[in-house]
């Protein structure tokens, strides 16, 4: 479930996500830049000019005459640098004072969590994925894939299915529920059949299989392929179902976040196959 609004906070926060963690943000930009500026002095932003050109070996942005273009760096430069120049920034930051610097982290670990960024900044100030890079590339093409109209509701799970890896509302559960949801929504939206409303090991042998061996008539031994596809999805579905239910109030009914992020990435990868023939 969606934490509850929080009083006193902007409208955007509260209710505006962006539909998936997000590789990059102009958003997110615009404020690292103003973060930047908040938190170091003059002298250290030359530092970090410096920084950047050494250890980052790329020419910082000027002017004709040699001024520093802070916001065409921040606005402009391709996100490794301007992820690794968070780093540079928190490292300075220090120079001001240890208060200063926490003060720093904290506002550039909103900034990432607000703006919907797929990343992480660790208690060394070093930029890591939410996840891992191959979580996060999944995530995705698995999304990309879900931009016709006719997957809407699809897209709408699996938005907020990877909201719950945010450290502040994770749940492995609601993970799994959620892309199992995106999953049933975009196969009942592929096989087009009025009367089933189900996803289950039936539905895809009476109603899957043959699209499949259709799309696949080509290669030798389809059936077979097919087959083996098939019994690996429905090992899914049936992993999956445990967490789309409720328990008795005896018992803790959430799944370990590592085993959440593997039936995730299984499942996106069974949706992904399912959207992009």
């Amino acid at each position: 479930m969606a934490l509850p609004p929080v009083e006193g906070a902007l409208f955007r926060r509260n209710y505006v996500r962006e539909p998936v963690p997000l590789a990059d943000s102009a958003r997110a930009r615009q404020r690292l830049l103003v973060f930047f500026t908040d938190f170091l002095s003059p002298d250290q932003q030359a530092n970090f000019v410096t920084d950047v050109e050494r250890q980052l070996g790329i020419e910082y942005p000027r002017t004709l005459n040699g001024r520093p273009l802070h916001h065409n760096f921040w606005r402009q430069e391709g996100i490794i640098d301007v992820l690794s120049g968070i780093t540079l920034v928190l490292r300075l930051a220090q120079s001001r004072g240890q208060l200063n610097q926490q003060r720093a982290l904290a506002a550039a670990r909103g900034i990432i969590a607000e703006e919907g960024l797929h990343y992480r900044i660790d208690g060394a100030l070093g930029v890591h994925y939410l996840v891992d890079e191959e979580f996060a590339r999944v995530s995705e093409t698995a999304l990309a894939g879900l931009g016709q109209p006719r997957f809407a509701a699809a897209n709408h799970a699996l938005d907020e299915a990877l909201s719950h890896l945010d450290p502040g509302r994770q749940s492995g559960k609601a993970l799994i529920r959620g892309v199992f949801e995106a999953v049933e929504s975009a196969f009942l939206v592929v096989i087009n059949q009025p009367k089933v409303n189900r996803l289950n090991a039936q539905s895809i042998d009476a109603h899957l299989k043959p699209i499949l061996l259709a799309r696949h008539a080509a290669y030798g031994e389809a059936q077979d392929k097919v087959d083996r596809a098939m019994e690996m999805f429905k090992a899914w579905v049936h992993s999956a179902h445990p967490f789309r239910h409720g328990a008795p109030l005896d018992q803790i009914h959430e799944a370990p976040i590592d085993l959440a992020i593997m039936s995730a990435t299984q499942g996106m990868g069974f949706l992904r196959y399912l959207v992009v023939p």
